[in-house]
């Protein structure tokens, strides 16, 4: 009965202007919901059309650069996705080899260990390691002009010519291997400039070990991993080396990858040679972009880590910071490259944006091309077109000379021995015409001394010796460079015998 009442009574108060209210008030809620229906659909398609422009420029690097493994983090605040490209199957959780990168680990550690008390960014490198002595214009560096700020902030004068400093060896620790760096001959005086150098963290993962009293790996696992929950992530030179644990690496020759093993050095760890995941470093990214909570001394040593050198510049528009480059506009990233493996990462933090990575060749332009792509597509900026890597590069040019070179070289192996054959029987005749032998072989001689030009410049234009180009460097480049030095030096043999041995008329 009441509720007849009700219903009754509700009647006649919606009739007339009342109902019409109520009407005017269901069409805007209705065109509010086909609103917000749009709205999410729209979102929805944006999103969507994103992660195929993504997927489709990713892949271009794939085919082109011929990568075997692509894995990426995409971080939008708190959402992450995830994506893997290449013929080798790969997802968030597969262990890649993530280079340079690992550098900001080893600068937060210090930070870590400075927030501690334990020792001061401004001390002295001496103070801590009493042994270590550097020299400059060939004289001694005093102690307290290189700084553990200057290996920081990549200013101690080292830098990466592996001709003018020691190289580590496969069987060396990170003691032993610092150990090579005392008494060294400074490029540039301490504090002068800027310059990247994997020495400064090779001694500053020294440091972490003589002031701690534990191995790098033991520290970054206590201190860093663990807390920040980075659980597949290891300085741990047993699991680093450990086969099937890591994806297979790769190198390029003859316009395909092949598996490349390196031997793994652990004095080179704390500089370039931790191990990690996309899930990983995505989460991270995510601490670096204060999205994912941390404790309060983490999150305030992660935002010094952030806060560049303001005395030197990279370039017009770079800083270096602890273990990151930060760009003018607030961007934060580091490139990773190893002779087997490349890693690169972006954070926005304006934009509140990331993105990861990681690789198995050393494809290291590509690596970055991609990750700057990415970045720009999440920021609605355009995208750079597809750049070969210069390896890739290197591969084709090679890769074609050793084809060209080696049928040549095995015809004029063969004209040579005709030649020979034909002297002995009387077809040719033993004539010597000094004016001949110039003509026959000007070409050849030429053609030998760009060979031996080229095995003095490549050096030179790496910054290294032939036994680092060559861990580097695609196989095809021995193959090329091999087979056109003796290309050349058997036509000059040949174009000699052309000249002494003419046909017998």
């Amino acid at each position: 009965m009441y509720s007849e009442f009700l219903n009754r009574t509700m009647k006649e108060r919606l009739k007339g202007g009342s109902m019409k209210k109520l009407k005017s008030v269901m069409g805007l809620f209705t065109l509010l919901l086909v609103v917000f229906s749009a709205t999410i659909s729209s979102i929805s398609a944006s999103a969507a059309t994103e992660q195929e422009e993504i997927s489709s420029m990713i892949q271009e690097h794939v085919d082109k650069a011929k990568i075997p493994s692509v894995s990426t983090g995409m971080i939008r605040g708190d959402n992450v996705s995830f994506l893997s490209k290449g013929s080798q199957t790969a997802d968030q959780n597969t262990l890649y080899t993530i280079g340079s990168t690992s550098k900001a680990f080893t600068a937060l550690s210090i930070l870590w260990l400075e927030d501690e008390g334990l020792l001061s960014l401004d001390d002295s490198v001496a103070k801590h390691l009493p042994w270590f002595k550097v020299k400059y214009d060939g004289k001694n560096v005093p102690d307290e002009d290189l700084s553990i700020a200057n290996l920081v902030y990549q200013t101690s004068g080292f830098t990466n010519d592996e001709s003018k400093f020691p190289t580590a060896k496969a069987e060396m620790t990170l003691e032993e291997y610092g150990h090579t760096f005392a008494g060294a001959e400074l490029v540039s005086y301490p504090s002068d400039q800027y310059a990247y150098a994997n020495a400064n963290y090779v001694l500053l993962g020294l440091l972490i070990e003589t002031i701690t009293g534990k191995s790098y790996a033991e520290f970054t696992k206590e201190v860093i991993f663990e807390p920040l929950g980075l659980q597949s992530t290891s300085a741990d030179p047993e699991k680093i080396t450990k086969k099937d644990a890591i994806i297979q690496g790769s190198r390029l020759s003859f316009f395909m990858t092949h598996p490349y093993e390196v031997a793994i050095k652990p004095a080179l760890i704390p500089t370039g040679y931790i191990i990690s995941s996309t899930k990983d470093i995505s989460r991270w990214l995510q601490i670096q972009l204060g999205t994912i909570e941390v404790e309060p001394q983490m999150k305030r040593l992660i935002t010094k880590s952030h806060q560049p050198d303001k005395a030197h510049r990279v370039d017009e528009e770079t800083r270096y910071a602890a273990g990151w480059f930060v760009v003018d506009d607030g961007t934060i990233q580091h490139s990773g490259g190893t002779p087997n493996y490349s890693t690169n990462f972006i954070i926005k933090p304006d934009a509140n944006i990331g993105v990861c990575v990681l690789t198995n060749t050393n494809a290291t332009v590509n690596t970055n091309m991609m990750a700057e792509n990415i970045i720009n597509i999440m920021d609605g900026d355009p995208i750079s077109p597809y750049k070969p890597d210069i390896w890739v590069t290197m591969d084709k040019i090679f890769s074609i000379m050793t084809f060209v070179c080696v049928p040549l070289l095995i015809g004029t192996l063969v004209m040579i021995f005709r030649i020979k054959k034909q002297s002995c029987t009387g077809i040719r005749i033993k004539k010597v015409q000094k004016k001949r032998i110039t003509k026959f072989i000007v070409l050849p001689v030429v053609l030998l001394i760009l060979a031996i030009a080229m095995l003095i410049v490549f050096p030179i234009t790496f910054s290294s010796g032939w036994l680092a180009l060559s861990t580097w460097a695609p196989y095809s480049m021995y193959t090329g460079i091999g087979a056109f030095t003796v290309l050349s030096g058997l036509l000059i043999a040949a174009a000699y015998m052309v000249s002494i041995y003419p046909k017998n008329q």
